[in-house]
């Protein structure tokens, strides 16, 4: 009974670094394949856009990878700690607080670019036209806005795992 309560904890935060991580790879593959294609007729080519256009759109994408990375980095800490049965992530006080650190830093980073997808959207699809779109062009908007909530959520999970790892401290 106390081995399981030992690890349940660092349990929580695993399932939560795995959670992050599925957010944040779905974020980066709805980011990436985020296109749109206006074509004005009149022997004008089309115009393509896509995330490699728009510099907040590149910087959601940026930030997905290096969110994804950086808990990829997290997930063998973590596995390390439940398999030595530890209640702390990291072993000691100082890599614990070192990594809650990291952990701020990081989640700081991925509502930044939460917060970049969100705004762009929300500025560029109210100059094409706002609740009137219709077709490709309100397609690329939403899904320029699930990739920004997803990464929103990602965000809030990560938040969780630092609620997690202090109370780990605290307690």
């Amino acid at each position: 009974m106390a081995s399981s309560s030992r690890t349940a904890l660092p349990s929580a935060v695993l399932a939560l670094r795995l959670l992050t991580l599925a957010l944040l790879a779905a974020s980066l593959a709805v980011t990436a394949a985020d296109k749109l294609t206006l074509d004005f007729g009149g022997g004008v080519p089309p115009l393509k856009i896509t995330f490699k256009d728009v510099y907040a759109y590149r910087y959601v994408l940026a930030i997905a990878v290096i969110g994804c990375a950086y808990t990829l980095l997290q997930i063998p800490i973590v596995a390390v700690s439940i398999a030595k049965r530890k209640k702390m992530i990291g072993g000691s006080e100082n890599v614990a607080l070192f990594l809650i650190f990291v952990d701020v830093v990081f989640v700081l980073v991925v509502a930044t670019g939460a917060g970049a997808g969100f705004g762009l959207t929300y500025d560029a699809k109210k100059a094409f036209g706002g609740s009137k779109l219709q077709g490709e062009v309100a397609r690329f908007f939403n899904m320029a806005y699930a990739a920004a909530g997803l990464m929103l959520l990602a965000a809030a999970a990560m938040a969780l795992i630092i609620m997690l790892s202090v109370y780990s401290l605290v307690r």
